[in-house]
């Protein structure tokens, strides 16, 4: 009986062992690293001088807060409500707060374009907004193969 203890417990010592080896070989960016490999990206996909990038960025991460904070509230939205049976009526309230939020968010790329105009052309600012959308693909993609890898280790387990 001991001996089947011990080699039980030996089993379940390696496997969270071989899981947390498993997890360190994830790819895991910080946010000041996500921060600056998106300025990097933008900067060179969005053709912006150094010193257009030094004064851009700082207005541009300030809005990215801002509309993190909102989106945040969204999603603390969705979560409160999750797996809760609520009525028509409360689902009416819930789907008008997260569409003001929304609205937020959208208010805020306008707002802080005439910001932005302070330092770059317009042409240069769309190109910003152009060179953000492909950095997130790009990141979903390179995101995608670890997911499929995660998928298919728990279909064999």
């Amino acid at each position: 009986m001991k001996q089947k203890m011990t080699i039980l417990l030996t089993a379940l010592l390696l496997c969270l062992t071989l899981a947390a080896q498993e997890r360190s070989r994830r790819p895991h960016m910080s946010k000041e690293e996500f921060d600056a490999k998106r300025e990097q990206f933008i900067t060179r996909h969005a053709g912006l001088t150094d010193k257009e990038a030094a004064a851009f960025f700082p207005i541009y991460n300030e809005c990215q807060r801002k509309k993190h904070e909102l989106n945040g509230q969204i999603w603390k939205l969705r979560k409160e409500t999750r797996g809760k049976q609520l009525s028509e009526e409360e689902y009416h309230s819930l789907l008008e707060k997260i569409a003001n939020l929304r609205i937020q968010v959208e208010e805020l790329e306008k707002e802080y374009l005439p910001r932005y105009h302070t330092i770059l052309t317009y042409k240069q600012i769309f190109a910003v907004q152009g060179a953000e959308g492909r950095f997130q693909r790009e990141l979903l993609k390179n995101m995608k193969p670890a997911h499929d890898e995660h998928q298919a280790r728990e279909k064999r387990n």
